[in-house]
């Protein structure tokens, strides 16, 4: 076991807590001003669209008008999220680009994205009532209406059981037991479990909206061990197992199409063990564990800390805008499990590029540096700003200029 069964009870709980934090929610907790602030940040940077021509203030504006701030929070509603939904930070599917050179897949509105039956907090409705301003635990943003659901009293006692699941395996098709397909269930998504099920049947209760957007619970059957009981103990093979299901899974940044940027990845790998884990890197680095901070250290005394200190399967490594799984050595160099989208390049005449690899993989902390085009000023390891203890920290660590455990 890599958590003492104690403190993975307590995670457990925790992240139960955080689960359904949203449906705790008196209000908002996005305020006016924050939402308003992207309305003018874009506004003043229109930037490029998916043709790669120039968008217009106008367009923006629209999008402003159609939001109806005026009165925001117009709603203060518990919902649920029927389908995975994306969430945007303005009203729209329409993608924001800073130039026409930064295009797929980095789109600036693509915040995050909600898995289907994860508890929101529903804040506001725009003009034509087909976007929402939703709040997730870990995400908050416009999603579109028709993939919500608004949660009573009832319902939310009912789905709070106490007794939940964990797909372990990742897009297993919800499917009712009369045929009706739901959606496609993501590796680490919770669900309540059905007390009714016998023997070691397991069968997970699934919100769709009824015709008054009101969410209503159906019966789903799961079978080839998709969905387990959570947590699973936190194992080396256990979490190998989990990890191996997302091993070259398409890149998604903000989670687009799908898939997984680094930071999704990491969080839905430990979701299975009851460890929640907020949605940006370094958030998930700062507040996942007990931090530890390599900045001005040598690419080698970084190495040498990771080698001493690092333990396999329950450490991070975050650089700026990017975060790992240290998973171990071989030949004396830390090996990594990431989703990377590529590694920076450097032609003969200077001109910088991006080698693209583009899911998730295992790696030494040097991918690409076999390349001659490489760029040695994006290596991972000379830009590691630190190392994140999930579980209690080895003991000894030194306390030092440069090394500061909190």
């Amino acid at each position: 076991l890599l958590l003492h069964p104690q403190q993975q009870a307590l995670m457990d709980e925790y992240q139960d807590i955080m689960h359904f934090l949203p449906w705790e929610q008196e209000g908002p907790q996005t305020s006016l001003q924050d939402v308003e602030k992207l309305f003018a940040k874009f506004v003043s940077e229109p930037g490029y669209g998916e043709n790669t021509r120039r968008r217009t203030k106008e367009e923006i504006i629209r999008l402003r008008n159609n939001a109806d701030l005026r009165d925001y929070p117009n709603r203060r509603l518990r919902g649920i999220t029927v389908q995975s939904t994306d969430v945007r930070l303005l009203p729209t599917h329409r993608p924001h680009y800073s130039s026409p050179r930064q295009g797929y897949p980095f789109d600036n509105l693509q915040e995050s994205t909600i898995g289907p039956n994860t508890p929101i907090y529903v804040a506001h409705l725009s003009k034509d009532g087909s976007w929402a301003f939703a709040e997730s635990s870990f995400a908050a943003g416009w999603v579109r209406v028709s993939d919500i659901a608004y949660a009573d009293q009832r319902f939310m006692k009912t789905w709070q059981s106490g007794i939940y699941g964990v797909a372990v395996k990742d897009k297993v098709p919800a499917v009712t037991a009369e045929g009706q397909s739901l959606f496609k269930v993501p590796l680490g998504s919770i669900f309540p479990l059905d007390p009714s099920a016998k023997g070691d049947e397991i069968r997970i209760l699934a919100a769709v909206a009824n015709e008054t957007r009101r969410a209503v619970i159906r019966i789903v059957p799961v079978g080839g061990h998709a969905i387990v009981p959570k947590p699973l103990p936190l194992t080396p093979r256990q979490i190998a197992a989990i990890s191996n299901e997302l091993i070259n899974e398409p890149y998604g940044w903000g989670g687009m199409y799908a898939n997984r940027d680094c930071s999704a990845m990491i969080r839905d790998i430990f979701a299975p063990f009851g460890i929640w884990l907020p949605r940006n890197s370094a958030d998930q680095a700062r507040e996942g564990g007990t931090f530890m901070d390599l900045e001005g250290l040598t690419p080698e005394e970084k190495e040498a800390m990771i080698l001493r200190y690092g333990k396999p399967y329950t450490t991070l490594l975050w650089r700026k805008g990017h975060i790992m799984l240290y998973i171990g050595s071989r030949g004396g160099k830390p090996l990594v499990f990431h989703n990377i989208w590529g590694i920076r390049t450097r032609d003969l005449l200077g001109r910088e590029g991006r080698k693209v690899i583009g899911h998730a993989a295992i790696t030494t902390l040097h991918p690409g540096m076999e390349l001659s085009e490489a760029d040695p000023r994006g290596d991972l390891l000379s830009n590691l700003s630190g190392m994140t203890f999930l579980a209690a920290p080895p003991g000894g660590i030194p306390l030092k200029p440069g090394i500061a455990a909190r």
